[in-house]
């Protein structure tokens, strides 16, 4: 009876993803260890040189190092779950003190007179327009626990909360206008005026924040009709009691006391501090975990918690995300295999040949498609942009596809990437505080990726028709 109900229960979010680790272990005794050259451009950065590539000799993976891989992976994804930790540490002194459950509230009645649409639209649009001049997608850190409350309050789901953060993140990054991580990396790679065709991704971000909000409308809609139709029914339930207080919300606004009102603005002061930074003052998750954590140690002060009472709450917020946090490792520990084989620059090599074609708008395609590939090897935005670059501009010159239109391929091709794949720690982290799982989120996000996918291809290939400069 015991393994039938837990059978029903569905497998452990570890479950996926150690049968991925254990599947990219043995690609290592598969695929051949190769490797660039690596070459500082006269701008002081490292790229690679496309024409160095060669075979070395293979290092595959065993036994010792799958099990050590875990370990590397939660070394080298420290910083993702740090700040994860003290994310979800500060916003258990936010709920503990009551401001969280009465700003809800409060929002919630003012929301309430307005369309769900219209706050959807201002809320995705600020955050792809934030995110299409920073490229700071760690800011979906701070935008998902304030959202989440929000919408269960509304009368929605996790899933509508995360969609909503998401799809505006996913506009306004995979279309970004003036990234300066992707863009801006790859245009003077390619050798082209900073942030040139600006008009032509901006066409490309309004395409993805549309296509985002009608499949959220739409799904928002079924499940305020009916909430069983709910894709995170089992999250639901645990951040109602996480971040709502069913017993308190209707007075929670009226009782909060003149210390604790000091102290959510005490939060929204540094809060605005902590986007200023991320903005203008190149803000990392070092400096966003401090900021949090000075928003928990002030928040509850201020309030008239003891240090013993503020540390207790932030416990409790952590405790809560601890499954979640875990999840971000056990995805790194992936690329620790794959680094440790030197088999990523294979596979680069490898996929590379696939680009060069009869037609310079099926290269332009397919160059589209690999660079999308690649971000499950290599999940940093300026990472796989200094490492393809230089491979994608000469391929593209041979191809008889324009630079900007490469260029534009690479980026689009990195920015939808990152929110399907499993190796994108910052995706994990949302999954994390969201409560979902990776197979939930991509139950419910693959058909609108597909859309996502095809709309991307076609303007790589009208780019290229037009011959985008």
């Amino acid at each position: 009876m015991f393994k039938k109900n837990k059978e029903k229960a569905g497998k452990h979010p570890f479950w996926a993803l150690t049968v991925m680790v254990i599947i990219v272990a043995i690609m290592t005794w598969i695929v051949p260890a190769g490797q660039y050259e690596r070459v500082v451009n006269d701008l002081g950065r490292t790229v690679v040189d496309p024409q160095s590539f060669t075979y070395i000799e293979s290092n595959p993976a065993g036994i010792g190092d799958f099990f050590s891989s875990f370990f590397k992976g939660f070394v080298k994804a420290a910083d993702v779950m740090a700040a994860v930790t003290i994310v979800g540490g500060a916003f258990g002194v936010l709920k503990g003190v009551g401001i969280l459950d009465a700003s809800i509230n409060s929002l919630t009645k003012k929301l309430g007179k307005h369309n769900f649409g219209i706050f959807a639209m201002a809320s995705m649009t600020c955050i792809g327009l934030i995110y299409s001049f920073t490229g700071m997608c760690e800011l979906d850190l701070i935008f998902l626990p304030l959202m989440i409350p929000l919408c269960l309050k509304m009368g929605y789901d996790t899933m509508t909360a995360f969609a909503l953060v998401t799809f505006g993140s996913l506009a306004g990054f995979a279309g970004a206008m003036a990234n300066p991580f992707f863009t801006g990396i790859i245009h003077e790679i390619a050798e082209l005026p900073l942030y040139s065709a600006l008009w032509y991704r901006g066409l490309v971000s309004a395409f993805f924040l549309i296509a985002g909000l009608l499949y959220l409308m739409h799904y928002a809609k079924k499940v305020k009709a009916d909430p069983m139709k709910s894709a995170s029914l089992s999250a639901d339930k645990i951040n109602r009691i996480k971040f709502l207080d069913a017993e308190s919300n209707e007075t929670q606004e009226n009782q909060l006391t003149t210390r604790e009102k000091l102290a959510g603005l005490s939060f929204l002061a540094i809060f605005a501090y902590m986007v200023f930074g991320c903005v203008q003052l190149g803000f990392g998750f070092a400096e966003l975990g401090g900021c949090f954590m000075a928003m928990a140690l002030v928040t509850g002060l201020v309030a008239g918690r003891s240090l013993n009472q503020t540390l207790g709450l932030f416990a409790e917020g952590i405790s809560d995300m601890v499954i979640g946090i875990f999840i971000i490792f056990f995805a790194r520990s992936l690329l620790v295999l794959m680094e440790d084989a030197m088999i990523i620059d294979t596979i680069i090599h490898t996929l590379s040949q696939l680009i060069v074609g009869s037609s310079s708008v099926v290269s332009a395609v397919m160059m589209f498609l690999v660079s999308g590939l690649i971000n499950f090897f290599i999940p940093s935005g300026s990472g796989q942009a200094v490492v393809t670059g230089p491979i994608m501009i000469p391929l593209a010159d041979l191809a008889g596809v324009t630079r900007q239109t490469a260029s534009l391929a690479a980026q689009l091709g990195d920015g939808l990437g990152n929110y399907c794949y499993p190796t994108i720690g910052q995706l994990m982290a949302m999954l994390a505080i969201a409560g979902l799982s990776f197979r939930e989120w991509m139950k419910f996000f693959w058909k609108l990726f597909i859309v996502l996918v095809g709309g991307g291809a076609l303007f790589v290939a009208v780019a290229q028709m037009i011959n985008l400069a």
